[in-house]
């Protein structure tokens, strides 16, 4: 219904896909924030396999010239990638020619997560309703976890949920990586993020 925040939760990446085809059926444009450790470009070249969790942003874009491009409610233009840490070569080449923006990990430590979500809102914005965000564990560093390893921080993560809040413009969010063995406390911090990310506040 109108007014509505639509959150979506799942075991891997293309219950994205899922969140943002819904989206686009409610809105003629929004854009993307996509906090990943991964840009998900990756070209499809697995037979059999009706999505691959790493090729959801390029199904989503048409690269791969299936069923389940939402253009043009989603345009490259309003997608940005916040928390980039891994990109295999091809998938490197794939997002260079896609238009779609990223902030890598080394682009976070030198402007700070503020200023890159600042400007990652202002991309996913730009001539849109608002926007979806999509979040992964695997962005987060939690202590302990291999997964998350290198990543950006629990408070980095926090903030990054703030701004989205603050903005008002978060029209859906998706959640990946819930699955039955990760562990409370990161599934717990999880929740924190999306209720930051739904605006709340210490005060």
């Amino acid at each position: 219904p109108s007014g509505l925040i639509r959150l979506t939760a799942g075991a891997d990446r293309r219950i994205a896909h899922t969140a943002l085809a819904a989206t686009a059926r409610a809105t003629h444009s929004f854009g993307l924030i996509w906090i990943d450790s991964i840009a998900a470009l990756m070209p499809e070249e697995i037979e059999g396999i009706d999505l691959p969790e790493a090729s959801v942003l390029a199904r989503t874009l048409g690269l791969d010239h299936k069923p389940g491009a939402l253009q043009p409610q989603l345009s490259p233009e309003n997608i940005v990638i916040v928390g980039l840490r891994h990109a295999d070569p091809a998938e490197a080449r794939v997002l260079t020619d896609s238009r779609v923006s990223a902030f890598t990990m080394t682009d976070i430590d030198a402007m700070g997560m503020g200023e890159v979500m600042r400007e990652a809102i202002h991309i996913a914005s730009s001539g849109t309703q608002g926007f979806h965000v999509a979040y992964a564990p695997e962005v987060t560093e939690f202590a302990g976890w291999a997964a998350g390893s290198g990543g950006i921080t629990v408070r980095e993560t926090h903030q990054a949920m703030e701004a989205v809040a603050l903005s008002g413009g978060l029209l859906s969010m998706s959640v990946s990586g819930l699955t039955a063995d990760l562990e409370p406390r990161i599934a717990a911090d999880a929740v924190s993020f999306v209720m930051s990310a739904f605006g709340k506040r210490i005060l």
